[in-house]
C-alpha cells in the first residue's frame, strides 16, 4: 500500500498519508493551540498544555532511545534490499519507493504513534472521558480533519504511516503502546521503603526509558 506506484490505497487514504507529513514540532504546536484557547480556565488550559509537552519530551525520549537500540530499516531500504537480509521468505523490488517521503531514522518503533498515543492518553486523563472532539490542520495538505475521540486521529495515523510507505505495522502498533505508558510514568519515583528517592529528571528519564525498551523487547 505504501509504494509510489500502488493500486491497492484509496485517494482518501492517500490524503491522510500526506496529512501527517508535516514536521511535527511546527505541526503539533499550531494544533495543541487549540486547547489553549477553550472556554477553560488559564490555569486549567496552563496545566493540559504542562502535561501535553512534559509527556510528548518524555515519549520523544523513550521512543528514540528504542529506535536507536533497535536499528531498524524503514520499508525504503528493507525492500530494495530484501534479497541481503538473511531471510528466505522475503523478495526484493528494486525498484520499490514510497509515495511520501521517508524521515531520516530508524523504523521501529513509530515515533507518530509514540507522540500521538501519548497525547491521546494525556487528553483522556484531563477531560476525564474519551469523548473529546477536536480538529487539527496540515500544512501538508492545506485540509482540516475532525475527529470524534483523541483514538480516532491515533487510528488514523497508525494506517497512514503504512500507506504513507514509512512503517512496517509492527512499528505503528508498538509505538502506540508505547506512547500511553509515558504518562503513567510521571509520578514521583518512590523507593522500597515508599519515600520519595532523590532522583534527578535526567535519572528519573533514563529509568523509564530501559522500562518502556524493556517493555517492547518482551512484546516483540
Amino acid at each position: 500500500m505504501g509504494g509510489a506506484t500502488s493500486t491497492q490505497r484509496t485517494a482518501a487514504q492517500l490524503e491522510a498519508a500526506r496529512f501527517h507529513t508535516e514536521n511535527p514540532a511546527v505541526f503539533l504546536a499550531r494544533n495543541y493551540r487549540s486547547f489553549a484557547m477553550d472556554s477553560q480556565s488559564i490555569a486549567d488550559n496552563a496545566r493540559l498544555m504542562a502535561m501535553l509537552w512534559v509527556t510528548e519530551g518524555d515519549t520523544n525520549i523513550a521512543c528514540f532511545e528504542s529506535k536507536y537500540f533497535h536499528n531498524y530499516w524503514r520499508p525504503q531500504s528493507a525492500i530494495p534490499l530484501a534479497d541481503t537480509d538473511g531471510n528466505a521468505a522475503t523478495t526484493a523490488d528494486a525498484t520499490w519507493t514510497p509515495v511520501v517521503p521517508t524521515p531520516n531514522h530508524p523504523e521501529y518503533p513509530a515515533a507518530h504513534m509514540c507522540q500521538n498515543g501519548a497525547a491521546a492518553a494525556v487528553l483522556k486523563s484531563f477531560f476525564g472521558t474519551d469523548q473529546v472532539s477536536f480538529s487539527f490542520s496540515s500544512t501538508a495538505t492545506n485540509t482540516v480533519r475532525d475527529y470524534a475521540t483523541p483514538d480516532d486521529m491515533v487510528k488514523e495515523i497508525e494506517l497512514a504511516r503504512i500507506v504513507g510507505g514509512m512503517h512496517f505495522r509492527n512499528s505503528g502498533v508498538q509505538g502506540g503502546v508505547l506512547g500511553p505508558m509515558s504518562p503513567t510514568g510521571s509520578s514521583p519515583t518512590t523507593s522500597s521503603r515508599g519515600s520519595e528517592a532523590p532522583r534527578s529528571g535526567r535519572q528519573r528519564r533514563a529509568r523509564r526509558c530501559r522500562r518502556l525498551r524493556g517493555l517492547l523487547l518482551r512484546r516483540r
